[in-house]
């Protein structure tokens, strides 16, 4: 059939606006790239599209991982991941492994072990945590992207409380038996606002309304300390978006 002009004008409106569409997002995926390699310390994620998302934790530490050195940046990353990686296959099989004897971690390993900031992976204590607060696993190391508010993150441990086998959680106000519960182990200085920003920010995408902090440190004798628990998440949800909203007029991402 034929097209009248009015038709056609306004065809030619749609395939500009489509045109318009596709270069401003080829745009963008090109200055993020170029982020990425200026800033190093800026963790993404893959989001639609072929968009990258800054991690959640790239967006709560803007104002410190880039006032610390990359040397010891690394080697604080190093230790908490050979000690998320143990813990890992703890609760996937229930044994107690040696760092050393974990294939893919032995270079993190040998960071940490050589590393000039003398950190240690033998003073914190997860197995003895998990004797007194056991908990009903989930899904480990679970990936959250968020579309709408563009940022991506890992939480650590989804699980909940078993009324079944509560442990110690009694002792700890305010947590839900029986309900989904997002856990994070922290093996450094235990900041409660960043961490709760943190959890929630995976919180809210899967509809969870609690969350605790595992704090594993060498300042008790046991090794780690009681955890620390929230449910108001969208209090904290609220404070990690306008921590999000300050990344992107910093970085443009």
């Amino acid at each position: 059939y034929e097209l009248d002009d009015r038709a056609i004008k306004e065809r030619q409106q749609e395939l500009q606006a489509m045109c318009v569409e596709q270069f401003n997002k080829v745009a963008t995926i090109l200055y993020q790239e170029k982020v990425a390699k200026a800033y190093k310390q800026i963790r993404f994620y893959e989001g639609k599209e072929g968009l990258k998302y800054p991690s959640t934790t790239s967006i709560i530490n803007m104002d410190t991982d880039f006032f610390m050195s990359q040397e010891d940046l690394y080697q604080y990353s190093c230790r908490g991941y050979c000690i998320h990686k143990a813990i890992e296959i703890f609760l996937k099989t229930g044994k107690v492994v040696l760092y050393k004897e974990i294939p893919e971690i032995a270079f993190e390993v040998m960071t940490v072990l050589t590393g000039s900031l003398n950190l240690s992976l033998e003073d914190v204590n997860f197995v003895g945590f998990f004797a007194d607060y056991p908990v009903k696993i989930i899904e480990l190391e679970k990936t959250i992207i968020n579309d709408d508010e563009k940022y991506g993150g890992r939480l650590d441990i989804l699980c909940q409380v078993d009324s079944k086998n509560p442990g110690k959680w009694g002792k700890v106000e305010g947590v839900e038996f029986d309900k989904d519960l997002v856990m994070d182990v922290k093996t450094g200085v235990l900041d409660k606002t960043k961490g709760f920003m943190q959890q929630a920010s995976y919180c809210k995408p899967l509809g969870v309304t609690q969350t605790v902090l595992i704090p594993l440190n060498k300042d008790t004798v046991q090794g780690f300390s009681k955890p620390v628990f929230t449910n108001k998440i969208d209090s904290y949800f609220s404070m990690f978006l306008a921590m999000r909203k300050r990344f992107f007029n910093r970085f443009g991402v």
